[in-house]
């Protein structure tokens, strides 16, 4: 187990020769430490260079608004979210809104991937058979896409917005680093708070569902934003089924991502990053 760094001068000399050098590390709620004064050109490089500094360090980095809440939590809280990440299953908490949304003929037309050309949105609407729910035609969007080159190539046009840090955020009134006391990222939701975790074992939800994308993805908590969550990745789903599930999951916690399924499932093979949304 990494030993997890109490001592800011400590912290200091093992952030230091790096874009966090000589930047003021304060105490924080919850036993974390604080790292100010972050140049908002440098954000990303400055987690990176507090991720690689993990193993000495013990504490997981996530930048943070300068306004941001967190919580004082204890070491029974924090205990009790760990036992409870290796438990529960995350997609029982979480789901996609449109899963058992049912649409009629009209509500069909108005969710037809037009963006895929008119003649496949109108193939596409002939195979609907109703009743329906949207996450039916999203599907069906999916499995026809995957069968036809052309569309793929207009689908990863559509789906560009989606790959990389494109629609990542920024606060306007400032960003801080916060050193959480312990190196599993999946434990953040214990300080953090994420609107779409707002709910009935929502942070043991998101915990699990962190720790399970460490695992399957390689993916990395960056930043936490209250209504916003940011991550980069190690490895990509394949095309089909994987890209597929992936988009569901990532879906259910972020229900203000403007994105079909089809379009996010395309962009995750082909991504570093992901960006998650959920407001009031």
């Amino acid at each position: 187990m990494t030993r997890v760094m109490e001592d800011p001068d400590e912290i200091a000399a093992a952030l230091r020769g790096t874009v966090l050098d000589g930047l003021p590390i304060e105490e924080g709620l919850g036993e974390t430490w604080v790292v100010t004064g972050i140049e908002q050109s440098q954000l990303l490089s400055a987690w990176r260079a507090a991720r690689a500094a993990v193993s000495e360090t013990g504490r997981w980095p996530v930048l943070t608004g300068v306004n941001e809440e967190w919580h004082d939590a204890t070491a029974e809280e924090i205990e009790a979210l760990d036992q409870e990440s290796r438990t529960v299953d995350p997609w029982t908490v979480f789901r996609w809104w449109g899963t058992n949304s049912p649409l009629d003929r009209e509500e069909v037309h108005l969710w037809l991937p037009h963006q895929l050309g008119e003649d496949f949105a109108q193939q596409v609407g002939r195979d609907v058979t109703l009743p329906t729910t949207l996450l039916a035609v999203e599907r069906l969007t999916w499995e026809r896409l995957l069968t036809d080159p052309a569309a793929v190539e207009r689908g990863w046009r559509a789906a560009a917005n989606f790959v990389g840090t494109r629609y990542w955020f920024t606060p306007p009134e400032g960003v801080q680093l916060v050193l959480l006391p312990t190196p599993r990222q999946w434990l953040a939701p214990a300080w953090l708070n994420y609107f779409g975790a707002l709910r009935p074992q929502g942070p043991e939800g998101l915990a699990a569902a962190l720790r399970q994308w460490e695992q399957q993805w390689g993916a990395e908590l960056v930043a936490s934003w209250g209504t916003m969550l940011q991550f980069v990745v190690n490895r990509q789903p394949a095309l089909g089924e994987q890209a597929w599930q992936l988009a569901l999951q990532i879906l259910a916690l972020a229900s203000n991502l403007e994105s079909n399924p089809w379009e996010l499932a395309l962009a995750l093979t082909r991504s570093d990053a992901w960006f998650l949304h959920d407001r009031p």
